[in-house]
């Protein structure tokens, strides 16, 4: 099978590569992607933060099953997304519940990601989904589940007072968890983008902020920028709780940790999502519980290019790439 994949020879430049896909080994299913979400770790890589190029990107997708080969588990048409993780269940971090932390995590069980046509994943990394009225919307299960985990490790009450700086995808995605799930009802959120912050303040009614509200019992950096990282730090209160989720790779990002120690702040930096049953929860809340009012965050390009050079500056909160059949 020819299979068109856009790899990224360098930063800011894709280039579609057409490759043989064979079918798939043991263990393995052939996917044909439909969507996928660009993640700020893909757009990390896209700005030259990261630098281990060529590389194949996406993993914030929704795909269809076209080859099962001996598995088990799935059928032919099953709709499916993907963990981020490879959980190979046998090591110390999967036996003792962090499975999420697995030392083959990085192996990469996949001929390649989700901006392509088709690829054959491991079926370690996939979940069955019931369709969704709209199919985009499975993109968000997986970074929902990030934000799931992130919840985990930091203490967040009804009464907390809340700042998320940067309403991007992870943003977005904390702005729903937290009102609509954990019910919170003090939460500000801080983006340079009017539209952006305006959407979140329809959809999930988050205040729209400069972050000089506080201080915050804890504040939220998911802005991708240092400046936003610096503002969250800044927001917190003395001894409060700061979760940082940004992408900041290759950047000098010492004033982290001069004002984690300044400020005695309780930091957490999350990374992925923790255990199994948070891509779980994560089906279930985009599947059955978001509406269909919260679309206006979406934006669904055709191209993966224009997606990622858009995505700094789009009026939308999530950017999903169609993938052209």
């Amino acid at each position: 099978m020819i299979n068109n994949v856009s790899v990224l020879k360098e930063p800011r430049r894709f280039e579609v590569e057409h490759q043989i896909l064979s079918a798939p080994p043991p263990n393995y299913v052939t996917l044909q992607y439909l969507y996928c979400g660009i993640c700020g770790g893909d757009y990390s890589c896209y700005l030259g933060r990261r630098t281990n190029y060529p590389i194949s990107l996406g993993h914030e997708f929704v795909a269809k099953i076209i080859d099962t080969g001996i598995s088990r588990r799935f059928s032919t048409g099953d709709i499916v997304v993907s963990d981020f993780n490879y959980r190979c269940g046998r090591c110390r971090f999967c036996r003792k519940g962090r499975s999420h932390l697995c030392i083959h995590h990085a192996d990469g069980y996949f001929s390649n990601r989700g901006f392509a046509q088709y690829g054959n994943v491991h079926e370690n990394y996939l979940y069955l989904i019931p369709k969704p009225t709209w199919l985009p919307r499975a993109c968000l299960i997986e970074p929902l589940s990030c934000v799931i985990h992130a919840c985990e490790m930091i203490p967040v009450r009804v009464e907390s007072h809340i700042l998320i700086v940067g309403g991007g995808s992870i943003g977005s995605m904390f702005a729903f968890y937290l009102t609509r799930h954990l019910c919170c009802q003090e939460v500000d959120i801080v983006e340079r983008i009017e539209p952006r912050a305006h959407n979140l303040e329809l959809c999930f009614g988050v205040h729209i902020s400069d972050g000089k509200a506080g201080p915050y019992d804890l504040a939220i950096d998911c802005s991708n920028e240092m400046e936003g990282t610096l503002l969250a730090l800044n927001a917190a209160e003395h001894g409060g709780h700061i979760c940082i989720m940004s992408h900041l790779y290759g950047l000098d990002t010492s004033f982290i940790y001069e004002e984690i120690c300044k400020k005695e702040l309780n930091a957490v930096f999350p990374l992925r999502n923790g255990e199994a049953t948070n891509m779980r929860a994560a089906i279930d809340l985009i599947v059955t519980h978001w509406e269909q009012s919260y679309d206006r965050l979406i934006h669904i390009y055709n191209n993966v290019e224009r997606g990622f050079a858009d995505k700094a500056t789009s009026p939308w909160n999530k950017q999903i790439i169609q993938m052209a059949h």
